[in-house]
């Protein structure tokens, strides 16, 4: 056949991977049959990797062609048979073999042999754009995730487990319509969690209105949740909103909500409980949908034996309860809380204070934070605005948190500094503590040891395989194969977990794997 090069332009251009096998093998044929010489095309796309999987047939495939597959290699070969000659190929990603593809014909070999190659080129095309649709996808999700925790979740900035713990309940509680109170010291950041309940709730598209209940004297607070009519009082020229009807469809954060007296609170506790509330000098009821979020400093619970806030608004108000842990309670977030301060305050400023030595991080790691989050963000802008150059100086920290430092320092002096340990020993030991006590098995060994670092590197970047396979320097695909051979079970969000509380599509893929 001296006339099919010609046509190889055409073929190539007909080959998008984009589009599907059954249409692509369609339209090739539609092509092929008019040069006179190729019999017939069989493509076998495995499950789990070309998507769709399955038998392809166009033309006159050859018999057997079940067995004549078995014998295809990763190299373009002629493969003899009783019936038409057949030019075979065995497609493989890495080490799994992923689809095999026959071509018979009449008199021409290398016409069969181009289509062999073009069509396995199509299908490994394929496969790539597979793999990108599925990492962009990936990304795209876990870029979501970072957006949700990073700014819908208004920056709340942590490495405590505590926190994280908090945060989780948080998301739960949004999705419901129960009330919230938010309990933490000053400076903790109660205000943050409840936009970030907003944030998650299905009133997100709704205004959230906040007020600081603890600020205002009674008259005022009820005018301004409420509303008043005009001429409810002098001074009352014009109608006026309340927050609640502000806030409508949306939430209402009251802060500081132990401050607010018996009187307001009688006020509060009916709108709780009736859902309508009247504005200030009118009697006319209108329906309050809006969300109630509480903050306070104070201990609510001690407040109502001593009297001074109502058991009944206490119950209606504490549904879902939220305990915001002190600065000093999870230290470990503080070298965090600094650098995004650094970052915060050098670009307001127009500084670049980014270095913080040793001595300083130490200061301020061990002081108690009484102020929390608010104090040391004060603490960092001080520095920032008051350094000569790029270095976080010791004697720019407050003389309240050095004079503490100094007080404390035998105290800190006493312990003893970790030592520095060696990874390449620590493995050696490792590793010879193993042979002498399980094995010296090679395979054994790498096995356990490949199985450890894939559950290690998931739990790090909790349950995101695409970043995970590239911290492990291997493909998703080749890491999908290794999950299933460990029966490795991966969970969004978390990492690692038990087979019944994994993502669905990871029981699917485990099964079709």
């Amino acid at each position: 056949m001296h006339t099919w090069p010609t046509r190889v332009g055409t073929v190539l251009h007909m080959l998008d991977p984009a589009v599907g096998t059954r249409l692509i093998l369609d339209r090739l044929w539609l092509e092929v049959q008019n040069w006179k010489t190729i019999g017939g095309i069989y493509l076998h796309c495995k499950p789990g990797h070309l998507t769709p999987s399955g038998t392809f047939l166009v033309g006159e495939p050859p018999d057997s062609a079940d067995e004549i597959a078995a014998l295809a290699t990763t190299a373009t070969a002629p493969i003899a048979t009783d019936g038409l000659p057949v030019v075979a190929r065995q497609l493989k990603d890495g080490n799994v073999t992923i689809a095999t593809l026959l071509v018979s014909h009449r008199d021409s070999e290398d016409a069969a042999a181009f289509l062999v190659d073009a069509v396995s080129r199509y299908c490994m095309d394929r496969l790539r754009v597979q793999l990108e649709v599925s990492e962009l996808a990936e990304e795209n999700q876990a870029l979501r995730g970072a957006l949700t925790i990073d700014v819908r979740q208004t920056d709340i900035l942590t490495n405590s487990g505590t926190m994280h713990s908090l945060i989780q309940s948080a998301v739960r509680a949004a999705a419901s319509t129960a009330t919230v109170v938010i309990q933490g010291e000053t400076g903790t950041g109660k205000e943050l969690l409840a936009k970030l309940i907003h944030a998650h709730s299905h009133r997100a598209h709704k205004p959230m209105v906040s007020i600081n209940a603890g600020a205002l004297s009674p008259t005022l607070l009820e005018s301004e949740l409420f509303g008043h009519a005009k001429g409810a009082f002098t001074g009352a020229d014009s109608e006026r909103k309340g927050l609640f009807e502000v806030a409508h469809g949306g939430t209402l954060f009251l802060d500081e909500v132990g401050e607010i007296t018996l009187e307001a609170q009688v006020r509060l506790l009916r709108v709780l409980q009736e859902r309508t509330f009247c504005r200030v000098g009118d009697h006319h009821a209108i329906p309050a949908d809006v969300r109630i979020i509480a903050a306070t400093h104070r201990d609510l619970a001690a407040e109502v034996r001593a009297g001074r806030f109502r058991e009944d608004l206490f119950y209606r108000l504490n549904v879902v309860n939220l305990q915001v842990p002190a600065l000093r309670e999870r230290r470990e977030d503080v070298p965090l809380l600094i650098n995004h301060f650094l970052q915060k305050y050098n670009q307001r400023n127009y500084k670049n204070v980014d270095e913080v030595p040793r001595q300083v991080l130490e200061i301020l790691a061990g002081y108690p934070w009484p102020g929390n989050i608010r104090e040391l963000e004060n603490c960092v802008q001080k520095a920032v605005v008051l350094a000569p150059g790029s270095v976080f100086l010791e004697e720019l920290i407050p003389p309240t948190i050095k004079a503490y430092a100094s007080q404390h320092q035998p105290e800190r002096s006493h312990t003893p500094a970790p030592a520095t340990i060696d990874p390449h020993r620590l493995l050696a030991e490792t590793l010879v503590r193993y042979g002498d006590d399980v094995s010296s098995d090679l395979s054994l060994i790498a096995r356990e040891t490949e199985r450890i670092l894939i559950c290690h590197t998931i739990n790090r970047e909790r349950g995101v395989k695409l970043r995970a396979a590239r911290l492990l320097g291997i493909n998703r695909v080749t890491l999908d194969r290794k999950l299933h051979e460990y029966g490795i079970h991966v969970k969004r969000g978390r990492g690692v977990v038990p087979a019944h509380e994994a993502d669905p599509t990871e029981a699917d893929e485990m099964q079709t794997a």
